[in-house]
Formats: structure tokens, C-alpha cells, sequence
């Protein structure tokens, strides 16, 4: 049992010790905003889409596309998004607050914590696999965040222009686009350039990690507290826990099932901080969303993996 922890650990352990690092960089005053949002710009406009192209098209893509899992991430995400719309309704919240809280339980951290994780626990071996699995779910989340705010907030009908925009403007569907035709194609990619590429990635993403680090605030966490738990238990447990039965009826066990509980249960996204913003809701709830599940995952993601592994399902 005592290595089975260990491993648990050893999967979480680097991801917040990075993120660790950036709160006390940013704390001792060497790491200031302006480097967290150039950190944070370098990794979504630079690394994470090279991430994404490079990943679809390094393996023809019916190689590496697997359908059964691609519908139980997606399905566990919707199941989630219905439950926190039919939490909000009840308890009877302002849009700008209810918009924030269905966007913070169902848009996971995949580019940067969740496919950290994945690494950690499978190598590289695992990477094609994760990328195409985020990529759709990052159309996914964008789709519904999208959805979300204007429906919620604007009280009419959806707007396919405000959709086709955010959706053009997001660089990580952007190379995904550009790199699901050239995977269905089967194009080459030299041994060089594919080597060049995941040293990029392997060093920038801990750089990644340090800005959520120096981006973490507590200040008002604290008056949000009822609401934040129940976002935390629909992203970190709930999302998970649905992924991972639908993988064990469906067969699958392994690294299968341990990149679906990785991606489903990480985090929110900062993402949601900045789309909340655009759009008019409560960023503070939306930035306290983002600070409190990304701390208490450190838990919830280690506890499940150690349940996993001893299950000897992961």
C-alpha cells in the first residue's frame, strides 16, 4: 500500500510544487503580473497549440482516435453542465453568478495541469493519445463556455457569429484545425522536428505551472466558500467518478482509464477567469473558482489515483 501512495504522489507531487514555486516567487515579489501574463501568453498562443498540431499529426489519426473514450469524456462533461445548470435554477442565482459556476464545473485545466499529470504518470508514450482526447474536449468547452455566457447573460437567442468567433480566435483549436487534416492525409513529420518540438513543450510547461502559481490570490475565497464546494464536488468528483465507471463498464483499464480520471478531474481552467471577464459575469467568483479547485486537486486527484492503483484499475 505504502508504494501504491508513493505513486499517487508521484504523479501530483511535481505539478504543485511548480505551481508551489510560482506562489512563493510571486509572493517574495520576484515573479510580478506582468511576468505571470507573459508566461501565461508564451504557453497558450506559443506551446500548447505546437503541442496540439504536433500530437494530432504525428500518427495517422485511426490510430490514434478512439471513440468510446472521446464519448464518455464528453458525456461525463455534459452530465456535469446539466447538473450545475439544474443546481443553479434551483438555488435561484443571479446570471452573472450561475454563468460562472456552470463554466467553473465543467472546463477543466487539460492543457496545462491535466496533460502534466498524464505525462508524469505515462511518459510520452501516452502523449498522442492525451492530445487528441484534449483537443476535442477543448472544442467541447469552448463550445458550451461560449454558449453559456450568451444565452445566460443576454437573455436571447444564440448568436453562431459571438460562437464561430471565439471559437476563431482560440489558438489551441486553431492548430488543432489546421492538424486534423494533415493527420487524415497521413503526412511525415521529420524525427528532427518532432524532437524539437517536445523539448519545447517539456520546457515551457513547468513555466505554465509557475504562472497559475503566481496568479493564485486568497484574499476572498473565504465569502465565496459554499458556493465554491459545490463547484469543486461537480469538477473534481463528480466529472471523474462518471468517467471512470463508464470506462470500467465499457472495458477499459490502464493507462485508458488513467488519462480519462487525469483529464476529467483536474482542475478549473484560467481560462474561465478571462471569459468570464469578457463577458460580463463575476470574475471574482470565476478567479476564486480557479484558485480553490486547483488547491484542493492536489487532494482529490491524489486520493483517486491511490483508489485506482490499489483497485488495480489504473
Amino acid at each position: 500500500m505504502f508504494e501504491v501512495l508513493l505513486f499517487s504522489f508521484s504523479i501530483t507531487a511535481p505539478i504543485f510544487l511548480w505551481i508551489l514555486c510560482g506562489a512563493i516567487l510571486k509572493s517574495v515579489g520576484l515573479l510580478t503580473d506582468r511576468w505571470v501574463a507573459r508566461l501565461s501568453s508564451l504557453v497558450f498562443y506559443v506551446s500548447l497549440p505546437m503541442l496540439m498540431f504536433f500530437s494530432v499529426i504525428r500518427k495517422p489519426l485511426g490510430e490514434v482516435f478512439d471513440l468510446g473514450l472521446t464519448v464518455v469524456c464528453m458525456v461525463a462533461t455534459l452530465v456535469v453542465y446539466i447538473l450545475s445548470v439544474l443546481w443553479t435554477r434551483r438555488s435561484g442565482l443571479l446570471p452573472r453568478d450561475a454563468t460562472v459556476i456552470q463554466q467553473g464545473a465543467l472546463r477543466g485545466n487539460l492543457g496545462i495541469i491535466g496533460i502534466s499529470l498524464c505525462l508524469n504518470a505515462y511518459g510520452n508514450e501516452a502523449l498522442v493519445a492525451v492530445s487528441m482526447l484534449m483537443a476535442l474536449l477543448t472544442i467541447l468547452y469552448n463550445l458550451l463556455s461560449v454558449y453559456v455566457f450568451v444565452a445566460g447573460l443576454s437573455e436571447g437567442r444564440m448568436s453562431k457569429k459571438v460562437l464561430l468567433r471565439s471559437l476563431g480566435k482560440n489558438p489551441l483549436i486553431v492548430a488543432i484545425a489546421v492538424g486534423l487534416p494533415l493527420a487524415a492525409v497521413g503526412i511525415q513529420v521529420p524525427a528532427e522536428v518532432l524532437k524539437f518540438s517536445d523539448g519545447f513543450v517539456a520546457a515551457t510547461l513547468p513555466l505554465a505551472l509557475i504562472a497559475i502559481g503566481g496568479s493564485l490570490s486568497f484574499r476572498s475565497v473565504q465569502q465565496d466558500l459554499q458556493r465554491l464546494v459545490q463547484v469543486a464536488a461537480l469538477k473534481l468528483l463528480v466529472a471523474p467518478l462518471l468517467g471512470c465507471l463508464a470506462c470500467v463498464f465499457m472495458g477499459y483499464r490502464g493507462q485508458s482509464l488513467g488519462i480519462v480520471f487525469l483529464l476529467l478531474a483536474s482542475p478549473t481552467a484560467t481560462a474561465s477567469f478571462i471569459m468570464a471577464k469578457a463577458y460580463g459575469a463575476n470574475h471574482v467568483l470565476a478567479a476564486n473558482t480557479v484558485v480553490f479547485t486547483t488547491l484542493l486537486s492536489l487532494l482529490s486527484i491524489s486520493g483517486g489515483v491511490f483508489l485506482l492503483t490499489f483497485l488495480e484499475l489504473m
